[in-house]
């Protein structure tokens, strides 16, 4: 019988996400990413537009191995990546909307090209990411008081549509994943006092890393960045995780900011995203 994905839910991701502790911190980003995902459907337990799959067969369970494909974001682990299940998983999907392979560890690059190579796939981009990462008893110590006339506090769903504009990776649907991610995730905002004013903010995304980090053109060459990534990660290791961010290789100030926080590089992973291959798709109601 050949192997066919296998629909999941939340008892398969709490047990697939045991087993990804073994090795620490090797595993971590399919640790911190089913982390997410599995407070995703706690909260909301009909989430739309969310579907988590495993292969029907032992050796895929026991590998832990899942595909999770969030709207048009795709997720992959798996313990194994030498006996051809993560490839067999990921030819099994539709591909024909489109999807943003995102956070993909370097591990499972080779299963992931293999795909897009046999069937074609028309690619819109392939960035490779180094893995920062900082143990939760290090990022404790590294909180920060507010700048003098500001104040942290996380962000809002009213903030949402800033984030999103300022956001160089922003597209059609973004707004709908930021929103989503400040209801859901851990978020940090740099706050004018007097104003109200969002100048600087970082949210934990669906991966489970630190994400749309940014700092308005205003405000920028003062340290806000760092002192949002500080305040962020504290709250994550109070939370008792170790605290993950992705950061393009030709990133240079993002990359030297991580470094002396005390973040390590502990491995590479990439996004790439595909063109759906049977004319444009868009997400209903913005979604």
């Amino acid at each position: 019988m050949s192997a066919l994905l296998e629909v999941i839910g939340l008892p398969d991701l709490k047990n697939f996400q045991g087993l990804y502790k073994q090795n620490w911190p090797k595993f971590c980003q399919e640790y911190y990413c089913l982390d997410n995902f599995i407070e995703f459907l706690k909260k909301q337990p009909e989430i739309k537009h969310l579907q988590a799959y495993t292969l029907n067969i032992k050796q895929a369970r026991d590998d832990a191995l899942f595909v999770i494909v969030d709207r048009y974001q795709l997720f992959v682990g798996s313990l194994n990546n030498t006996n051809g299940l993560v490839r067999k998983a990921l030819d099994l999907l539709d591909w024909s909307t489109g999807l943003k392979c995102s956070s993909v560890p370097f591990r499972h690059i080779d299963a992931l090209d293999s795909i897009v190579e046999s069937k074609k796939l028309d690619i819109v981009f392939r960035d490779p990411t180094d893995l920062f990462y900082m143990k939760a008893a290090d990022a404790l110590k590294l909180r920060v008081e507010p700048p003098a006339g500001f104040t942290l506090r996380s962000l809002s769903v009213a903030d949402a549509p800033l984030v999103n504009e300022e956001w160089p990776n922003h597209h059609l649907g973004s707004l709908f994943f930021i929103e989503r991610q400040i209801r859901m995730c851990v978020s940090v905002g740099l706050y004018q006092k007097d104003s109200q004013e969002l100048v600087a903010w970082c949210i934990r995304l669906q991966g489970g890393y630190l994400g749309a980090l940014q700092v308005k053109d205003s405000h920028k060459r003062r340290g806000f960045g760092s002192v949002v990534t500080r305040e962020i990660s504290y709250r994550l290791a109070e939370q008792g995780h170790d605290v993950m961010a992705l950061v393009g290789h030709l990133n240079k100030p993002s990359s030297g900011m991580f470094s002396k926080l005390g973040f390590k590089v502990i491995d590479q992973c990439l996004w790439l995203r595909t063109k759906p291959t049977k004319g444009e798709f868009t997400w209903p109601g913005g979604e």
